[in-house]
């Protein structure tokens, strides 16, 4: 028979990711974070300057020097397998450079000035002003919504995942069939720069949300920093060691081609190395697939405490044995995540617009040629901040939605002065103590600038680990809040407390009570 108590349904275990908003706010991650941006951009850009190159030129002898042809083209032979002419020589020049200069072009559009990887994060288009762009979403014209709307999903949508976008545009450059080997080294190298970063701070990340999130909050950032320092090499190498797998088995392929080569042999040849290319293929989209993985490798080393090969095994296995719960969890921490990171940028963004609005009701600051526009000359580009800040004006800055990159052909999107003779008289004007004060409040924005953006990293990493909890109890069945803890992190134990003992000292006679009579 019924009691009459209905049991309360447990909500379902994909809610626990929203608990991750919380996690991500917290001070010491978003430092974490903004470090691990901050070291990542520098090393991006100091390889960016090194590979770069300047563009070939379409008149240089390697491309039209009769002499250096015939010698680099020496094999080649018509159709008919007659000798190569001069005009046929030419060609083969001729498309040599169109290669080249393809091949350059994709180095431009990454390395070279305002290229995806070499541009610091404070000077990326990201679309309009979150708040500057609802204002006039909300009172705007027709065609002004129109605008913001198609700003926002082109610059606006993919800050809003910018942690995984960072990550895939190198990784999927690489596979690029435009790019030419000297970019492909390029673009090796920052990603192993890349995974060497966020080794340590995504370590430090997930390590204390890991804590937190199963409930034994104590750990400090000094522990933190402390534990994956101990482990370093086992975070660093869990990425790399199935990168470095794929390399060697492209490599390996890409040695037993030259077998091919030669005429009449390689076609033999190559019955054999088609099928075992086949194979390799496939055992290397194995690879990359369970590379998806690869964040659940650093919440794994953060939560158990253990070493490479368990990172290595776990994130594979939870991947392959539960795809569609793993995507699930992945799809729910996107969504959430993105809805929390626009509010994120949101306040940010109202709060240096609020701020410096309230500078500017002074009174008799204009009177005397003090407004506040000048302390945000060089104010971060980001998000439309200058353009915002400077409105108004000498120095009033817009944005150029119509340029477009001469080589690449790519839309950009550059700031320009509203008036340049306005804006270069009124720099005339700056004293020493006017750039430095400028340079101050610059340091002050870049700095909140770095601290919102790291929002979005911090919650990223929060949410890996969650989900991989949430894997580990869905697969290996353990409970959320079995997190391993070192000796330094482990509560103090507890001391015994001593009472006063009421026995009686030696020599103290007792008086004798007779029991009581048995009951009738």
């Amino acid at each position: 028979m019924a009691d009459g108590h209905s049991q309360s349904k447990s909500p379902p275990q994909w809610t626990e990711i929203f608990r991750c908003f919380q996690v991500a706010l917290d001070p010491r991650k978003l430092l974490v974070a903004a470090a691990g941006i901050l070291a990542v951009a520098i090393g991006w850009y100091l390889l960016s300057t090194i590979f770069y190159t300047s563009a070939p030129a379409e008149n240089d002898p390697a491309y039209t020097d009769m002499e250096a042809l015939r010698k680099k083209f020496s094999s080649f032979k018509t159709a008919e397998g007659k000798e190569y002419g001069d005009d046929q020589f030419r060609a083969e020049g001729k498309k040599s450079f169109e290669r080249d200069y393809a091949q350059w072009r994709e180095l431009h559009a990454l390395a070279g000035p305002g290229g995806r990887i070499r541009t610091m994060p404070w000077s990326e288009y990201r679309g309009p002003n979150p708040y500057d762009g609802l204002t006039k979403v909300l009172s705007g014209s027709a065609e002004e919504r129109k605008d913001i709307i198609s700003d926002f999903f082109t610059g606006s949508i993919p800050s809003l995942f910018e942690p995984l976008v960072k990550l895939l545009i190198p990784i999927i450059k690489v596979f690029d069939r435009d790019v030419g080997p000297w970019t492909r080294v390029y673009l090796l190298l920052c990603i192993l720069w890349s995974l060497a970063c966020w080794a340590f701070f995504g370590g430090v990340i997930t390590r204390i949300a890991a804590v937190q999130l199963s409930g034994k909050d104590r750990i400090t950032l000094t522990q933190a920093c402390k534990f994956v320092s101990n482990r370093y090499l086992s975070y660093l190498l869990s990425p790399v060691l199935p990168l470095l797998a794929v390399t060697i088995a492209v490599l390996v392929m890409a040695f037993l081609g030259l077998f091919g080569l030669p005429a009449y042999f390689g076609d033999l040849v190559f019955i054999v190395l088609v099928p075992l290319g086949l194979l390799a293929g496939f055992v290397m989209v194995m690879i990359l697939l369970g590379l998806l993985g690869y964040p659940l490798m650093y919440s794994t080393l953060s939560v158990e405490g253990s070493d490479t090969f368990d990172a290595l095994s776990r994130a594979y296995n939870y991947v392959f044995q539960s795809p569609w719960q793993y995507f699930w969890y992945c799809l729910v921490s996107i969504v959430y995540g993105a809805a929390v990171t626009f509010v994120v940028l949101f306040v940010g963004s109202m709060t240096i617009y609020l701020g410096k609005w309230a500078l500017s009701q002074t009174p008799f600051s204009e009177s005397v040629n003090r407004r506040p526009e000048y302390l945000f000359v060089m104010a971060p580009e980001s998000f439309g901040w200058k353009e915002m800040l400077l409105h108004g004006s000498s120095v009033e800055k817009v944005q150029d939605r119509q340029g477009e990159d001469p080589i690449t052909k790519r839309k950009i999107y550059s700031l320009r002065e509203k008036s340049p003779a306005q804006a270069e008289q009124y720099f005339a004007s700056y004293t020493f103590a006017n750039w430095m004060s400028a340079g101050v409040t610059t340091f002050f924005l870049i700095l909140l600038f770095l601290l919102m953006i790291g929002f979005s990293y911090s919650y990223f990493w929060s949410a890996m680990t969650m989900i991989y909890l949430l894997m580990r109890k869905q697969v290996d069945e353990i409970d959320i809040d079995e997190v391993y803890l070192e000796d330094d992190e482990s509560p103090p134990p507890v001391t015994p407390v001593t009472l006063p003992s009421t026995a009686p000292s030696a020599g103290t006679s007792l008086p004798i009570v007779p029991p009581p009579p048995p009951a009738t």
